[in-house]
């Protein structure tokens, strides 16, 4: 019985061995000119809040493995600063650090995954990223369009709820504006790989 442990401990070694060689690691960089904004609405208005890539640390070093026409990642994730968005006046940016728990967690993580291509449609993708926020995370998958020139340009929209991380909408004026639970998040990116 032994044995048979030891065999199969060892085969469950090489496989795991193996198929971290598969995986290849390339270097990622945001430029500053990429746009990601969160858009939500209150019962009386819409607001827009703008993240400054000028200020976010946008160099990712990333492992990737190609299997067909999936590219599966590790450590692909970028800390998204909440101190770096911009709401538009100092009011809706106090309650958006406050909202996103700010103090105990500084970061929005957007961590990627997967990608499936579109077999269909070569400029098509789908990404599978993992989003933390203020401690929580939950998985979502997004449609994106790329275009690959001297850097991959991408662009999509993603849907999600406040409340997916148990985040409390701020109340103004006594209760009667309040922040809706559904937010957009539009992004625009122009990525530049260095490998």
């Amino acid at each position: 019985m032994k044995k048979v442990l030891l065999v199969l401990l060892y085969f469950s070694m090489l496989s795991f061995t193996a198929s971290k060689s598969d995986y290849k690691t390339a270097i990622c960089i945001i430029e500053d000119n990429s746009k990601l904004g969160i858009i939500g609405s209150t019962n009386v208005s819409t607001f827009n809040c703008d993240l400054n890539f000028s200020d976010v640390n946008s160099r990712v070093k990333a492992m990737y493995q190609k299997d067909g026409n999936k590219i599966k990642f590790q450590n692909a994730y970028i800390e998204l600063s909440n101190a770096c968005f911009d709401c538009g006046n100092k009011m809706m940016n106090k309650d958006f650090l406050e909202m996103l728990d700010t103090k105990n967690h500084p970061y929005i993580i957007l961590d990627l995954k997967e990608i499936i291509k579109n077999p269909k449609k070569p400029n098509e993708v789908i990404a599978l990223v993992n989003i933390s926020i203020a401690g929580r995370s939950k998985f979502y998958t997004i449609w994106l369009t790329t275009e690959q020139g001297n850097m991959l340009k991408t662009s999509g929209c993603l849907s999600l709820k406040l409340s997916d991380f148990k985040l409390e909408p701020p109340k103004k004026a006594l209760g009667l504006i309040v922040v809706e639970d559904a937010i957009e998040i539009n992004l625009d990116l122009n990525i530049k790989t260095l490998d």
